[in-house]
């Protein structure tokens, strides 16, 4: 996922967020473990999952919202001053001026691309793993190879499932940090749509129209983009919308990111159930508006059978 460069001019508020964080810098710190920051659920998720209680772990920005649009905070200041090591993605154009003015002495490891498929989660875990053991000696190789399982074995279950239930023949519209999950669970992209705010009224009457002539079934939502625009086209071309989500912890259940995999996958495919009661309503409503036309075409049959029965009779009885 492709954020946009959002660096916000700090000037005052960063001294007043730098006072803040210095004073709680001053304040002893609570027990011995390595403390991580993360500037995202994705990778703090990962790291807790590796390392569980041998590290303590905080993450920067709440995983409802885009890193982009994130404000930071005193208490952002006063982590990354205590921190042993930062895991951070390169989409963060706050980053740099928060860390340079806390004063933090802390490596930064760097682990960007996207992470929404099981291959890209994979080498997510992997780097965080290698990354644990080169700088801080914290060795999770046993803790890798299990939670790699469980992530292979899932992959195969979803995409059995996936393929049962032919998503190859259904059509969709994605936002296009979701494409490559979408894709992967075998959907047929029609096109994608970026930020709501970058998305002009032309593209929206873009997307619609490609919707209409695709027979586009799903529309997909980014959860932490925005889920109105979506909204907006699924209703326009009669199709059920989707909220995915990229980051974990933004629901309880999705505490780690082969969760978060789990989640979404379940949504897609579940998806396809409203799709086909959908369509079976659509049947129904046809049938029985075509019973309904036959209704009147017999009644007028019958009607018309009625006045020629009528006439026939008449003019048999002015014979007699």
């Amino acid at each position: 996922m492709v954020l946009p460069d959002r660096t916000p001019l700090l000037s005052i508020s960063l001294i007043l967020l730098v006072l803040a964080g210095l004073l709680l810098a001053t304040q002893p710190v609570v027990g011995e473990k390595p403390l991580i920051v993360a500037t995202t659920s994705v990778l703090g998720s990962i790291v807790e999952d590796l390392a569980g209680d041998q590290v303590e772990v905080v993450v920067l920005v709440n995983p409802t919202i885009c890193p982009a649009h994130y404000d930071v905070k005193p208490s952002d200041v006063y982590a990354i001053s205590r921190a042993s090591l930062i895991f951070y993605h390169g989409m963060e154009g706050w980053l740099n001026q928060l860390y340079e003015s806390s004063g933090s002495k802390a490596e930064l490891v760097k682990i960007s691309g996207g992470w929404s498929t099981p291959e890209g989660a994979r080498r997510y875990y992997e780097e965080v793993a290698e990354a644990l053991k080169s700088k801080l000696g914290i060795d999770v190789s046993a803790r890798l190879e299990q939670r790699l399982r469980e992530l292979d074995d899932a992959a195969r279950q979803i995409i059995d499932e996936a393929r049962s239930r032919r998503t190859s023949s259904i059509k969709v519209v994605v936002m296009e940090w979701q494409r490559a999950f979408v894709e992967w669970l075998g959907f047929e992209v029609v096109d994608t749509f970026g930020p709501p705010e970058k998305v002009s009224s032309a593209d929206i009457e873009r997307l619609v129209k490609a919707g209409v002539e695709n027979d586009v079934a799903l529309v997909v939502s980014n959860l932490q983009s925005g889920v109105e625009l979506g909204e907006t086209v699924a209703r326009e071309i009669g199709a059920i919308h989707v909220v995915l989500s990229n980051f974990p912890g933004s629901s309880p259940e999705t505490k780690t990111l082969i969760d978060l995999i789990k989640r979404n996958a379940g949504s897609m495919l579940g998806s396809l159930d409203m799709l086909t009661v959908k369509r079976e309503l659509s049947r129904a409503v046809g049938e029985a508006e075509l019973y309904r036309a036959l209704s009147y075409i017999l009644a007028a049959l019958a009607a018309v059978e009625s006045m020629i029965l009528a006439y026939l009779a008449v003019r048999r009885w002015r014979k007699i």
